[in-house]
């Protein structure tokens, strides 16, 4: 399952042109995907836009502003955190 994970957020990073962001910002892909599926976090079209200009505030609104944050709020709270503390870096 983990395997899967990996490679779907890889590939939508490919999709989007966000392979060279945070290292951070990509293990939270990673666990969106896990969590979401590939097709789930697809969906996600703000955050990938912010996310492919490295604009992680941005991105961390954006998973916020979703039902998957009215469903699991305190995941997508704490990951929304780490996201906004990408940039940062």
């Amino acid at each position: 399952d983990l395997q899967n994970a990996i490679k779907g957020a890889r590939e939508l990073k490919e999709d989007h042109s966000c392979t060279d962001i945070d290292v951070i910002a990509q293990e939270i892909l990673v666990e969106m995907v896990f969590q979401l599926g590939k097709n789930g976090v697809s969906k996600f079209r703000n955050m990938w836009k912010a996310l492919s200009e490295k604009n992680y505030i941005g991105a961390s609104y954006e998973m916020l502003d979703s039902r998957w944050a009215k469903q699991t709020p305190n995941r997508a709270k704490s990951m929304a955190e780490l996201m906004k503390q990408c940039s940062q870096g």
